[in-house]
């Protein structure tokens, strides 16, 4: 199954020490927003947010990357 790379808007929510406001490119084999979400939250967790729960996240939107 080909896979689809997508840029995914993603924002901490409110109250939370280090804020962050940007996107992660994920590749996904689906273009559901759940799926699409769910990569993005694992991207964040492997990289710079491993402490962060998936509560604590908000996504924005999503677009295909380039």
């Amino acid at each position: 199954m080909s896979t689809e790379k997508y840029r995914v808007f993603m924002r901490t929510t409110p109250g939370m020490h280090a804020q962050y406001d940007g996107h992660v490119d994920v590749r996904v084999a689906s273009n559901d927003p759940d799926e699409i979400r769910l990569a993005a939250l694992r991207e964040l967790k492997r990289t710079a947010f491993p402490d962060y729960s998936s509560a604590m996240w908000k996504m924005v939107g999503f677009e295909r990357a380039p």
